[in-house]
């Protein structure tokens, strides 16, 4: 059986969170910005449906909590970094800072939550 089977948690997320990054990036971005949301909030919105569903321990949640919040890095960077002379190239550093930062959150998180949820598997067996 797949780890990255669909369910109704994980399509309500990916849905939720993709219309969400669709109208951010409309509004910003236009057509482009509109496209590239969609698909930037689909991929958050199915990396957290597959956390919050998870059954069972995997070395997969953590690298879906990193890679989940380097996205959202990525977004709270760029927002972070605006300054009213926003260059291509300080953009692009701001990403990267705000995805890097992120990543390493996020794995932070996802090794503390895998840890705690081994442990209540275990002593519930």
């Amino acid at each position: 059986m797949s780890k990255f089977q669909l369910t109704t948690r994980r399509i309500l997320w990916t849905s939720g969170v993709g219309l969400a990054g669709f109208l951010i990036g409309g509004k910003g971005g236009g057509i482009l910005g509109a496209d590239l949301g969609l698909v930037w909030g689909a991929s958050i919105g199915f990396g957290f449906g597959w956390i919050f569903d998870q059954k069972q321990p995997s070395k997969w949640a953590v690298v879906v909590w990193a890679v989940t919040w380097a996205l959202i890095g990525t977004f709270l960077g760029l927002i972070a970094g605006a300054v009213p002379d926003y260059t291509l190239a300080k953009q692009v550093g701001a990403g990267i800072f705000g995805a890097t930062v992120g990543g390493l959150f996020g794995f932070v998180i996802g090794v503390l939550r895998e840890r705690k949820f081994r442990q209540q598997v275990m002593a519930n067996s």
